[in-house]
């Protein structure tokens, strides 16, 4: 995926059918150079009624956090758009802030879309990120996690949760939105990023992978788009080994035939339909799986992590929330 030259942006990102005339849309709009690009483009092409800019005020960052807000709003006001000002409640003493901050972002904005989007469902909420972000992500979870679904990074278009990301799937790099914001007399906010933090540490790399060879971060997005059609592949094919019923089971001796990506994913699948939610790291229990289906006594059960055990009876394997003791 090459970057779309500035001038041609809103060409490149109508294309991809991610923002459409009068069609309702959230944007999430920090104030920073992607998300201030994007709003002015989701104006030129969805038409100003169609749009809400959202700022989410985390309140940590004091004054400075008071003065994105401002700014967001009048670029909400210059453009023409709705605006909505939400501002988080206080951190937890315990646990991640940076998690927090995340989750809570994540459901400001679902609830924006669902006012906004009206009886025709929430409408969906569109995302400043660019290829390099892209980049750093899959730098980021490559370093945390293994497997395909850490290199696949992020999508362009995530339907379960409504979000888009226009840029991205236009193949619109970080300098191509400060170009079209200088073009365009559109002043941001600089990111305020801890340079010594991950992601500024990685943003680091990059630049000096970069400097080695220009195709560095359209190596990576590639990478990332290549990685998600094989993981989606295998994830298929794991899929087709599970047995429907209430509960879902897989067959122990199809189990052990299968090929190990695809009796991951198999397994994987049975503990995400058990929780509704992702269980990463059940995958890494295969082999586990596969000694206590030939070699324990019948029934027998394992904890897998992630809130969920596997019982295996009568050569058969069923997976399940962890009893609570």
């Amino acid at each position: 995926m090459s970057a779309a030259p500035a001038g041609d942006l809103a060409g490149r990102v109508a294309a991809t059918g991610t923002l459409a005339a009068g069609a309702p849309v959230v944007v999430g709009c920090s104030g920073g150079r992607d998300s201030v690009c994007l709003l002015d483009l989701a104006v030129r092409i969805a038409g100003p009624d169609a749009v809400l800019a959202v700022h989410v005020h985390h309140g940590l960052r004091g004054a400075d956090a008071d003065r994105d807000a401002r700014h967001v709003a009048g670029i909400a006001r210059r453009l023409g758009v709705a605006c909505r000002q939400l501002r988080l409640g206080t951190p937890p003493r315990a646990g991640s802030t940076g998690a927090w901050a995340r989750a809570g972002r994540a459901d400001a904005l679902a609830r924006a879309a669902r006012s906004w989007g009206g009886p025709g469902g929430p409408a969906p909420v569109a995302l400043a990120h660019t290829i390099d972000d892209q980049a750093e992500t899959v730098v980021l979870r490559a370093l945390s996690s293994p497997g395909l679904r850490a290199l696949g990074g992020m999508a362009d278009r995530d339907p379960g949760r409504g979000i888009v990301r226009p840029l991205l799937a236009a193949g619109v790099a970080r300098r191509a939105t400060a170009a079209w914001c200088t073009a365009r007399g559109l002043d941001w906010r600089e990111d305020p990023a801890n340079p010594v933090g991950p992601r500024g540490r990685v943003r680091a790399l990059l630049r000096a992978a970069a400097a080695i060879d220009e195709r560095a971060i359209g190596t990576l997005v590639r990478t990332a788009e290549r990685a998600r059609e094989d993981e989606a592949a295998l994830t298929a094919a794991g899929a087709s080994l599970v047995r429907a019923g209430d509960p879902p089971t897989l067959d122990a001796a199809a189990l052990r035939a299968a090929p190990p990506a695809i009796a991951r994913r198999a397994l994987r699948r049975l503990a995400e339909d058990a929780l509704g939610r992702p269980a990463p790291r059940v995958e890494r229990r295969l082999e586990d799986v596969l000694a206590l289906a030939a070699g324990s006594r019948d029934p027998a059960a394992l904890d897998l992590g992630d809130g969920v055990r596997v019982v295996v009876a009568a050569a058969e394997l069923r997976v399940e929330p962890t009893p609570l003791r």
